[in-house]
């Protein structure tokens, strides 16, 4: 690991927190929905949201069909809102990490699924100025945990799959990226994967 060139993040639950419980019920309450139906409405339309596919007036709407609902286009602006802000929450420790990383001037990379309107709002956090680059799969066209996404991170980086360490809790992304001969680590706390960078 010690010869690597570049250590790739990913966004969600690695760099920020899960979705917040009280987040997740302000989102339920608006689109007037239980939470469990909501979030199975939720995440029915998310991979082509992520992948920009859908818009998400076109992405709030296939989840409004999903409940039986209708809103107009002031709910629709909110709940796109509230997804941002849900996503907003950093975990502080991965956040120390990424600083330690910079200051010992590791080369640093993010690689996330997330809609155009996630993808803006992370860029514009504190945190996003210590990556070289920032890689969304809105914006790549493919998502992990599709080999393309990786690929495509790779020619932008200019890097060989062995010389950058990738970080992901999701293990399906993790196992994607190491068949490609990413040095690919599954993220759990920075604790775990400190020793391993």
């Amino acid at each position: 690991m010690a010869a690597a060139t570049w250590v790739m993040f990913d966004y969600g639950c690695v760099i920020s927190s899960p979705q917040p419980a009280q987040d997740l019920a302000a989102l339920a309450s608006t689109a007037g929905a239980p939470l469990p139906r909501f979030r199975d409405a939720y995440w029915a339309g998310r991979h082509d949201y992520d992948l920009a596919e859908l818009t998400a007036e076109a992405y709030w709407l296939i989840v409004a069909e999903q409940l039986g609902r209708t809103w107009d286009a002031r709910t629709t602006a909110e709940l796109v809102r509230l997804d941002v802000a849900s996503w907003s929450h950093l975990r502080q420790d991965t956040v120390r990490l990424i600083e330690e990383l910079a200051a010992a001037g590791r080369r640093l990379a993010m690689l996330s699924n997330a809609t155009r309107e996630i993808a803006e709002s992370v860029a514009a956090l504190p945190v996003a100025s210590h990556f070289e680059h920032l890689f969304f799969s809105c914006y790549l066209r493919a998502a992990k945990p599709d080999p393309r996404c990786f690929r495509a991170a790779l020619t932008r980086l200019d890097a060989e799959p062995g010389r950058v360490v990738f970080l992901d809790d999701r293990p399906e992304n993790v196992a994607a990226a190491a068949d490609l001969g990413i040095c690919a680590i599954h993220f759990t706390d920075p604790k775990t994967v400190r020793s391993k960078l």
